[in-house]
């Protein structure tokens, strides 16, 4: 029968083994890391104007062409600052118990993330303001319903995956190594 013999401390095997058990047992750490990159692939997303699965919100339904000749920001979705603002710069993370959770916790981000009719709770109408009129003052709408389309942007795509796991690969490396 064969074998092998360790001669020497094992302190440091131990000690590695010990580092991965730790992470094991309380993963808050590797998610809140991991987290950070999950956003910066979703906000990249929206950047582009695209779903998870890489499909253009503009094929989805275009934006009203009265209200994008006064909206504000660089994008759909994007406010005044770009990434940093509007729905884009919302965008956080939070590892809840041993569950990476990300997403936006403005008013309107179901609303774009699933699509839907948006209808008056305390009045007849909505009454909202879009485009200029002729003496370039804002112009009122007033309408039993509005029709918002779905512009998905959360999602967990293969790309988020293979991100996840050399991040994943890397700390675990580290740990390792000590």
């Amino acid at each position: 029968m064969g074998g092998v013999s360790v001669l020497g401390s094992t302190q440091q095997i131990r000690d590695a083994l010990g580092r991965v058990a730790d992470i094991g047992r309380d993963p808050s750490r590797v998610l809140s890391a991991l987290g950070a990159g999950v956003v910066r692939h979703t906000q990249w997303r929206i950047e582009a104007g695209e779903d998870p699965n890489g499909k253009r919100w503009d094929s989805y339904a275009p934006l009203n062409p009265i209200y994008a000749t006064t909206k504000v920001g660089s994008g759909i979705l994007m406010g005044r600052g770009g990434m940093g603002s509007g729905l884009a710069g919302s965008i956080t993370s939070a590892v809840e118990g041993n569950t990476l959770v990300w997403g936006s916790k403005k008013v309107y981000s179901r609303i774009h993330q699933m699509g839907g009719v948006i209808r008056p709770k305390d009045a007849p109408q909505l009454s909202f303001k879009m485009g200029l009129n002729d003496d370039g003052s804002p112009r009122w709408w007033h309408r039993g319903s509005v029709l918002i389309p779905a512009r998905p942007y959360l999602g967990f795509t293969e790309q988020d995956r293979m991100f996840l796991m050399e991040e994943l690969e890397d700390y675990l490396a580290r740990a390792v190594r000590g």
